[in-house]
């Protein structure tokens, strides 16, 4: 009787557990929807790749026990029309083997395992395996959001996917169109889709990007490139009040005037601080532990 009470415990707490992470999802996607919130989501590059490797299902599992809120992956095709994680269009950072991703097929990459962290020539080799979209898909429901990388002209392959793994509304598209063509290529579905643009201060008339996309469709937010100047931002207020937040990448200095994860490690203040000053509400890094810590301490995470 003790073993069976110890048992049904175990499961209580298991399934506890369980509804936690979903419920926790559901504040997720509430608070992305709230473009004027003060609280900053943060998105992990990649995944957790210091703890795992980059776009593996160890890195989403690993950011989602960290407390992320979303899981920047990247997407490539096979041979065979399979769709799964990879930055680079070969396999010769981040596994075992060589060649192009679009030369193999699925079982092919298989046979293949994935070094740890960024990869790279004296990286350590691990024991886990390319995963497919929909593996993360379904690795991620209920607990994060993703957003998608490099599947902007896979929109089509990849909306029977998450119809088919319930998780429509778990996933930030995102891609660098004009207002009217992302309007035509989202025609595809009736459903809700989250995406956002990527707009860059380098861009010619920026400005009125922003405002066709916001006049064409409704963006969940805006992606900017801040290489140069940070004249753009002007137009944060503007965006937050036609409900889409402002994501900021902090990888590296040509994405945020060098404003970047190693500096703000040194000094958050100056750097992650920085950004947020200027209207960031959502920011992608590679020191997504450090990031959550730096904005609980200012009060930037009450959701």
């Amino acid at each position: 009787m003790r073993n069976i009470l110890i048992g049904i415990g175990i499961l209580v707490l298991y399934i506890s557990c369980v509804q936690e992470k979903q419920i926790h999802v559901q504040k997720i996607i509430t608070e992305l929807q709230q473009s004027e919130s003060k609280n900053v989501l943060v998105a992990a590059h990649r995944g957790d790749w210091r703890h795992a490797p980059e776009n593996s299902i160890r890195g989403i599992e690993s950011s989602i026990e960290m407390g992320v809120d979303i899981v920047e992956v990247d997407v490539r095709k096979t041979r065979d029309n399979q769709l799964i994680l990879m930055h680079d269009n070969s396999i010769d950072r981040t596994t075992n083997g060589k060649g192009k991703v679009s030369d193999f097929t699925l079982d092919e990459l298989r046979q293949f395992y994935l070094k740890n962290n960024q990869g790279g020539k004296d990286a350590e080799l691990t024991d886990h395996k390319i995963p497919t979209l929909e593996e993360a898909l379904l690795t991620a429901k209920g607990k994060v959001l993703l957003n998608l990388d490099k599947a902007y002209g896979l929109l089509n392959e990849i909306w029977p996917l998450l119809q088919k793994t319930g998780t429509m509304d778990h996933v930030i598209l995102k891609g660098g169109k004009n207002g009217n063509q992302v309007m035509r290529d989202l025609s595809f579905t009736e459903e809700p889709v989250f995406y956002m643009p990527i707009v860059s201060d380098s861009q010619d008339s920026v400005v009125l990007r922003i405002r066709e996309h916001l006049s064409k469709y409704d963006p969940i937010g805006f992606e900017f490139i801040l290489r140069k100047n940070d004249s753009v931002m002007s137009e944060v207020d503007f965006i937050k009040a036609n409900g889409a937040r402002v994501w900021v990448n902090t990888l590296w200095g040509s994405l945020c005037m060098g404003h970047t994860d190693a500096k703000a490690l040194e000094n958050p203040d100056d750097n992650w601080g920085w950004v947020i000053k200027k209207g960031a509400n959502i920011i992608q890094t590679d020191n997504p532990k450090e990031l959550l810590e730096y904005l609980k301490s200012k009060g930037l995470r009450e959701f």
